[in-house]
């Protein structure tokens, strides 16, 4: 039987941001320092019978539509129903034409959507389900990498005909596509192998070696075949007639997909950046389809780069550094896979990360950008913070602990909190906590672990900073604002509201930290994790 399951999907689009962020007490101005973006880690890319450009998101849960020629992008599946590793488009003149098909590869199903119709699943119970694609007569293959003994499948998007499995345990797929011959062409995932597939008889052939850790592999009008670097951002060219492979070109890493159009043009996913370049062989042209700045900007913490001030900006593909009088952004070279991050803090010497995803607790040493000390034992590390002499204060939202990192060995600080998430340093002898549990602000202090209740009322507050006058900010994603806090007279002033803060529709733990801090001019700086901005808050002044 054929498994199909309708998803009903709204169609309610989020309220716009709304920078009407003044009280009487204390006028505030909102500053968009980086643009927002509609894409957020754009992975599989294709193109359907209409010219445009699909791509998935994994983290922002949504199916885009993409204009190569104008970058005006649209959602075509939102969240959470477009949860998408990989997708392809019936090609026209089949039965399939304009089918839509992707792969939720957390969820483990496979979903299409016909045109003018609703989401549905068209297979299910798949774990770690990553490429598909149509071949040129309509028929849709897909194939798990890294669980269900790596399975390449076909499956029936007409009629009622049940997934037929094509082959398994002959390594893992990803990115793959059909070539003129009719045979499919996949990288060898984890190795540095490319694969030719009859997808009929089931026969694997290694038509190449040694073209790099490759992530998607597709075919030009000539049959020549095309594969990306995740790891380099080398773009390879295996000449099918002479066997032979060779590097055409390198563009920033990582690059998760590729697709090529009738012309030629190469169109290559950066999911770091959430963008699409494109790049002509035969004039060795290339060019921005989209352009964005983070997968999902989350974390902050003020700290230097190069002798002056930055803003550090945590993010699933690698913190980065955000100039806070240029608004320029800059990433570390190669640092993206170790630097994956929802929190981090940082001094001179090192930078301590947190990541929901993974659970993981890393310390880099920034003079050689190597990870010096990692751990997956805390259950659900969250907020980070520095001490002087470099130990890391850790909370951990599901075991209500705040840890310390000393060197390589993980202490208990404090327990018996509801929900710790954002921390912030008042002084080497105490931090600041939300406990967005019970929707508070607590003070603990770290020699005895006592907490004291500060601050109540809060709705899922998941960022904290400290402002020149000892006011605190805090940032409740619920409510879309920034709140200024006197911690003594508990008055209260809402700085910001309307902002684009909520990461309801991201893949990501629900108390994952929302990024905010001060800078030395006394700026504020927020993380709108909706749509990838960047927003300053200056307070007025006298």
């Amino acid at each position: 039987m054929r498994f199909m399951t309708l998803l009903a999907v709204s169609t309610v689009l989020a309220a716009p941001f709304v920078a009407a962020t003044q009280t009487a007490a204390q006028p505030a101005t909102v500053e968009i320092v980086v643009p927002g973006s509609v894409i957020q880690a754009i992975e599989g890319i294709d193109i359907g019978p209409d010219g445009m450009i699909y791509g998935t998101s994994i983290h922002a849960q949504e199916v885009y539509r993409i204009d190569p020629n104008t970058g005006f992008v649209t959602v075509a599946v939102p969240s959470p129903y477009g949860e998408s590793d990989d997708v392809a488009v019936g090609p026209k003149g089949t039965p399939a034409e304009g089918i839509l098909a992707w792969t939720a590869q957390t969820t483990g199903e496979i979903r299409i959507q016909r045109p003018g119709g609703m989401p549905e699943v068209l297979m299910p119970d798949v774990p770690r389900v990553n490429p598909i694609a149509f071949n040129k007569e309509g028929r849709l293959f897909t194939s798990q990498s890294g669980a269900g003994e790596n399975a390449l499948w076909e499956l029936d998007v007409i009629g009622d005909a049940p997934p037929r499995l094509v082959a398994k345990n002959k390594g893992r797929l990803n990115g793959f596509g059909f070539g003129p011959d009719g045979r499919l062409y996949s990288p060898h995932f984890g190795t540095n192998e490319l694969f030719a597939i009859d997808v009929d008889t089931g026969d694997y052939e290694v038509i190449a070696e040694g073209v790099g850790t490759t992530a998607a592999t597709k075919t030009d009008a000539n049959g020549d075949v095309w594969n990306v670097d995740y790891m380099t951002g080398d773009l390879w060219l295996t000449d099918m007639k002479t066997g032979e492979s060779r590097i055409f070109a390198n563009f920033p890493p990582p690059l998760d997909n590729l697709i090529i159009d009738k012309s030629g043009v190469i169109y290559m996913a950066d999911l770091a950046v959430s963008g699409i370049t494109a790049f002509d062989p035969e004039t060795m042209k290339s060019w921005i389809v989209t352009a964005g700045s983070f997968t999902v900007p989350l974390g902050m913490a003020v700290t230097t780069l190069n002798g002056e001030e930055s803003i550090l900006i945590a993010d699933p593909f690698g913190y980065r550094f955000l100039d806070p009088q240029t608004a320029e952004i800059t990433r570390e070279p190669r640092m993206w896979s170790p630097g994956a991050s929802s929190s981090l803090a940082a001094n001179e010497d090192f930078i301590v990360t947190t990541y929901t995803n993974y659970n993981a607790v890393r310390k880099i040493d920034r003079s050689t950008n190597e990870v010096v000390f990692l751990s997956r034992d805390v259950d659900a590390p969250r907020g980070v913070v520095l001490t002087s002499d470099g130990d890391a204060i850790i909370a951990d939202a599901t075991t209500g602990k705040l840890l310390r990192l000393v060197d390589d060995q993980i202490e208990d600080v404090a327990t018996g909190l509801n929900e710790p998430v954002a921390l912030l340093l008042e002084d080497d002898a105490s931090v600041l906590v939300t406990e967005i549990g019970s929707g508070t602000i607590s003070r603990v202090d770290l020699t005895t672990g006592r907490r004291t209740e500060l601050i109540s009322g809060l709705v899922n507050p998941l960022g904290l900073a400290m402002l020149p006058d000892g006011r605190i900010v805090v940032v409740e994603p619920a409510r879309g604002s920034v709140t200024a806090i006197d911690l003594l007279s508990d008055e209260r002033t809402v700085l910001a509201q309307g902002l684009p803060i909520s990461l309801d529709h991201h893949h990501l733990p629900t108390n994952t930290p929302i990024g905010i801090t001060v800078d030395s001019a006394g700026a504020i700086f927020v993380s709108c994790g909706k749509d990838n901005s960047i927003v300053k808050i200056m307070l007025a002044r006298g």
